[in-house]
């Protein structure tokens, strides 16, 4: 079975010296199960730093950014497998 992080494991490779500092956004539904999950997930890296947060025009969405001090690509890559474990996420910018 591929890993489907191959492809972005192998850009981040190529883009970043790392260590690096990672700009991470990702949009979810303004919900009690989506704000716990980022909880939890904040949680989980050391070095994950919330920078932003935008409410969308009708509340319904809520837009967080983070800057991340990545050690390696490997790190990136946990970072994004456990943002695709977040309740009610939406998208991952």
């Amino acid at each position: 079975m591929s890993d489907p992080f191959e492809k972005f494991r192998k850009l981040l490779e190529e883009t970043y010296l790392f260590p690096a500092n990672y700009v991470h956004k990702f949009i979810g539904k303004n919900s009690a199960p989506f704000r716990k999950s980022v909880a939890e997930f904040e949680g989980k890296f050391v070095g994950l730093k919330r920078t932003g947060e935008r409410l969308s025009a009708n509340g319904g969405h809520l837009a967080l950014t983070y800057d991340f001090l990545a050690g390696n690509a490997e790190d990136v890559v946990e970072l994004a497998k456990a943002t695709h474990e977040i309740d009610d996420l939406i998208y991952v910018l």
